[in-house]
């Protein structure tokens, strides 16, 4: 726990943190109060809550690179602060939206300004800590991002029983001003400022073509960058199903009812975050190569347990022990990018990994559901876990030359 004790004495993480938290929080926050509005039209709701899972989606993947650029060219703060003051009011603006459209365009509006806070947050991080205290400042954050999940939704449903859904879009609004309040009191070190070059001369299009083609060469003529990246495209491809088929297997074939299911999920929510904790107080004994090569592969030995040994109780509890797998893998892979891409274009390589999931997850739900209702749930489950078996034999073999202990963004720039 010394790695937690030594985070918590870094006045600047302790203020990132917790704005962040607030602000994912908040993210979460108005969902079922989105459901309860467009509940007035319940003919169409089916319509609306589709698109509006839509438009949460798709400015990642359309946006990714762009977000990565910004984070690279802006002060990152300065960015993380402007997504709050732009979400505070896109929310509040829900309050007066009197048609699903406009609803639906002020969603897709706030999650166009999510997309530019990820990467800028994500880079900005590793400047604030020490290196050896990287590993356990991304379990925070993995941790921070289940528990904003399961407290946005059961504390936003909490809230709307005692004052309705208008005022939960005033209060959700309200935490996006919390939040920029605690990012704007952040004082950086020198390491967090952002590096001037002779693109920032040129025209805005000439910079952004130049700052894109930076991040494909760097990418490209660093192995190790190279392999990862590929390793999370390969495992995006599993991560973008598992939800939407484990859900069909479950009620499907197994027969629970929704509120089992729920449960599950929950376990699974719990031992993720019990997964994070443990390897954040493990810090760096624990090189991010092993957490994304085990992690990966023990996520398939407890799917494979969920599929090939049925049973209610013992297909939950292997779907329940996935949680410390894909908690690993998320750690893993913020670790690596945060030490080994160096701070000038470690937005853009964020912005990539964002972008490459956000893809990803939109072609594979959709080929998840169209395989699951032409040859079952289970064969179709079983055929997308193997990608995590793959990710744990590919990443075994591409970093098993890496050194045991971890590496700085500096040293990772002077080896290419």
């Amino acid at each position: 726990m010394q790695q937690y004790r030594s985070l918590f004495g870094n006045r600047n993480f302790l203020l990132l943190w917790i704005g962040t938290a607030i602000s994912n929080i908040g993210d979460f926050f108005n969902s079922i109060a989105l459901v309860k509005v467009l509940s007035a039209d319940p003919a169409h709701l089916g319509l609306w809550m589709s698109l509006i899972m839509i438009v949460k989606v798709v400015p990642g993947v359309l946006l990714g690179p762009v977000a990565g650029v910004v984070a690279d060219r802006i002060p990152r703060r300065t960015i993380l602060v402007t997504a709050d003051l732009l979400r505070a009011v896109l929310v509040g603006g829900l309050v007066f939206a009197d048609s699903p459209s406009v609803i639906i365009l002020l969603v897709a509006l706030a999650a166009t300004v999510s997309t530019f806070s990820g990467p800028a947050y994500s880079a900005l991080l590793p400047t604030l800590v020490k290196p050896e205290e990287l590993v356990a400042a991304n379990s925070l954050s993995v941790i921070t991002g289940r528990m904003a999940m399961l407290i946005g939704n059961g504390l936003g449903a909490l809230v709307m029983i005692f004052v309705g859904a208008h005022n939960v879009f005033l209060i959700d609004s309200a935490s996006y001003l919390v939040s920029a309040g605690f990012r704007l009191a952040l004082v950086l070190p020198a390491a967090a400022a952002i590096v001037k070059t002779a693109a920032q001369h040129t025209s805005l299009i000439a910079r952004f073509t130049t700052d894109l083609k930076e991040a494909f060469v760097f990418i490209g003529k660093t192995p190790t960058i190279r392999h990862l990246m590929t390793a999370i495209a390969i495992a995006a491809i599993p991560d973008s199903a598992l939800s939407v088929l484990m859900t069909t297997f479950f009620t499907v074939e197994m027969g629970l009812p929704a509120e089992g299911l729920g449960v599950v999920w929950a376990l699974m929510g719990g031992t993720a975050v019990v997964g994070a904790l443990a390897i954040g107080a493990l810090g760096n004994k624990v090189h991010w190569k092993y957490l994304l090569s085990v992690g990966a592969t023990y996520i398939w030995a407890c799917s494979m347990g969920a599929l090939l040994i049925r049973g209610v109780i013992s297909s939950s509890v292997f779907v329940a022990l996935i949680g410390l797998g894909s908690g690993a893998i998320n750690v893993g892979i913020q670790a690596a990018i945060g030490l080994l891409v160096p701070n000038e274009v470690r937005g853009r390589v964020f912005g990539a990994w964002n972008t490459l999931n956000n893809l990803i997850y939109v072609v594979g739900v959709l080929i998840a559901g169209w395989l699951s209702d032409r040859v079952g749930p289970a064969i179709t489950l079983m055929g997308f876990v193997t990608f995590y078996l793959v990710v744990g034999i590919q990443t075994w073999f591409a970093f098993r030359h890496e050194g045991t202990a971890q590496q700085t963004p500096a040293a990772a720039a002077a080896g290419d």
